[in-house]
């Protein structure tokens, strides 16, 4: 574990899915339409597909009218680095937009030429209304990234943004470089000229953000960096990022909000996530970082592990609520099969944001911390928060043998971390169901609490635990051996034990759907719907503020049942 110190991205030097198809442009188009095709010429109009412009150079050189749309023909591969900035684009809004899509059959692709540590495919600098829709964008060469969104100048907002049914591909930081910046996509309040120029109405969506394989060394799917917290109303939906194995000495994530205010991160798959990471402040499924007001939900998120095994390093975790995050909510989200936690609430303080208050509720976590590469498959670390945290109506379960692990030792269920200190009034832990039946050298199954430092100051009320062979609760100097000896000591109201009987415990495998069809990955898994005669049947306590809908879309009981499968 660590804190996070995240390289700036440059030194100086409602709730839908929105489906744009592929577009066909008109036999002849209006002024303001403009076309692009292997078998035109610069020398043309490029007003019509039979006065189509030939070269991304024609393109950066002009100077478009408001409101323009740019067709690269469908099928095609135009070599090239894409840059829009206020001189060729002086003018563009939102209601205004500047366009950029395929035409004919299939995506064009941009196979990106230009080379350096701040490089990219496709630039849009200060240009509001900026869209990108329907392509292929591929790294060429050493370009650092696909998609770059700034505002290099302006200290008013850049706004309306789309990256929208694209696929984007192969973009890394290069080698040598001392710079964190490179990815698919970069949405940048820190410009990399170091202008900290806001962004509003963010919106990526149905992509697919990728490397060419588990172990390519393709840097974060989306990589998110504020000047402050300066780029607000974000939407992330309907993605699928996988095979970004990353450098290393990486931080980061698949998809990483940093200074965002205000997002929606939703209905992604994201999968097979650092590969090649060694290093510790290693790399997440979906992460946030001095961010406020953002709620992450519907997502599942996968194998997010070092490949093809275990060797050093730490992380690797499914959902992390990193440093500095605020008001912000985890929930409906299913990980699995990571070599870290699945949830991780990383509660430190950065300069002057304290982290918290934030909410973890009706997510599912199946055999992750496989790896123990933090500890236990929710933590909250490295210290106790200073708000609110609340966490309920989760299903942990592990079945894993970590008896041949590198790193010794078993997963807990909640691991607290790395010192003594008191939770923030309102912090709760309730409702959660702990299915522990792993096991590891000793032959014991890990701890349901692993608080060595005897944090205090939360809630424990109606979790529900079970586990064969437990090596039990440890909470200060103390281990609770058996579930009376836990019950006696009055840590916790309401506390059950017993086989909550799950649907299919360890059994809920990998979910099938598609993420741009805004739906998913529930009702996937139904391993962890509860059968009759479970002791979790409104075993639970009503929360205050609870969504008052569970995992599985039911409403939520009441009393509530305990666990993601609430109502």
């Amino acid at each position: 574990m660590r804190t996070r110190l995240l390289a700036a991205t440059a030194v100086l030097g409602t709730v839908g899915v929105l489906l744009v198809g592929a577009l066909t442009g008109p036999a002849q188009a209006a002024t303001g339409t403009y076309y692009v095709s292997p078998s035109g010429s610069d020398t043309n109009s490029g007003l019509s597909p039979s006065q189509a412009w030939k070269t991304i150079g024609k393109v950066n050189g002009f100077t478009f009218p408001q409101g323009s749309l740019i067709y690269f023909e469908g099928g095609q591969t135009f070599t090239g680095c894409l840059v829009f900035n206020s001189t060729n684009v002086p003018a563009s809004s939102a209601s205004t937009p500047f366009r950029v899509y395929s035409y004919g059959t299939g995506q064009a692709t941009i196979r990106s030429d230009c080379a350096g540590a701040y490089s990219a495919a496709v630039t849009a600098d200060d240009v509001s209304g900026f869209q990108l829709n329907n392509l292929k964008v591929v790294n060429g060469g050493t370009t650092a990234a696909g998609v770059l969104l700034q505002n290099q100048r302006s200290s008013t907002a850049t706004k309306g943004l789309r990256v929208t049914n694209s696929d984007i591909s192969g973009f890394a930081t290069p080698s040598g470089s001392t710079s964190a910046f490179g990815g698919q996509i970069m949405v940048l309040g820190y410009a990399v000229n170091g202008h900290t120029g806001p962004l509003d109405d963010v919106q990526i969506l149905n992509n697919k953000l990728h490397g060419a394989s588990v172990t390519s060394n393709a840097g974060p799917g989306i990589y998110g960096w504020g000047g402050g917290v300066n780029i607000t109303n974000v939407r992330v939906e309907g993605n699928t990022v996988y095979n970004l194995g990353m450098a290393a000495k990486t931080t980061g994530a698949g998809l990483t909000a940093n200074g965002w205010n205000g997002a929606v991160i939703q209905h992604n798959v994201v999968r097979d996530i650092g590969a090649n990471v060694t290093s510790c402040g290693g790399t997440s499924g979906i992460m946030t970082y001095t961010s406020s007001n953002v709620t992450i939900r519907f997502n599942e998120v996968y194998r997010v592990q070092p490949s093809p095994g275990y060797t050093a390093g730490c992380d690797w975790d499914g959902i992390d609520l990193d440093g500095g995050t605020t008001n912000s909510v985890v929930e409906y989200n299913y990980t699995h099969g990571n070599a870290g936690s699945g949830l991780l609430a990383y509660t430190s303080t950065v300069g002057s944001r304290i982290w918290g208050p934030n909410t973890f509720r009706y997510n599912i976590s199946e055999n992750d911390d496989w790896a123990k590469a933090q500890g236990g498959l929710m933590d909250v670390v490295p210290n106790a928060p200073k708000n609110a945290l609340s966490i309920y109506g989760n299903t942990f379960v592990t079945t894993k043998d970590q008896s041949t692990n590198v790193k010794t030792g078993t997963s807990a269920c909640f691991n607290f971390g790395y010192s003594a200190g008191t939770w923030a009034s309102g912090s709760q832990l309730r409702n959660n169901i702990c299915y522990l039946a792993n096991r590891g050298s000793s032959g014991k199954t890990g701890q349901l609490y692993y608080n060595p430092y005897g944090q205090t100051g939360m809630t424990l009320s109606n979790n529900l635990y079970y586990g064969t062979n437990t090596a039990g609760w440890r909470w200060g100097g103390t281990t609770y051996a058996d579930f009376a000896a836990w019950k006696a000591a009055g840590l916790e109201s309401g506390g059950v034990w017993g086989d909550p009987l799950l649907t299919a415990a360890g059994g809920g495998g990998t979910c099938t759907w598609s993420p741009p069809t805004g739906t998913g990955p529930q009702p996937c898994p139904q391993a962890y719907t509860l059968k009759a005669g479970s002791p979790a049947l409104g075993a639970g306590t009503p929360v205050s503020g609870d969504s008052g809908v569970d995992y599985f879309g039911s409403t939520v009981a009441n009393p509530p049942h305990i666990g993601a499968d609430a109502g």
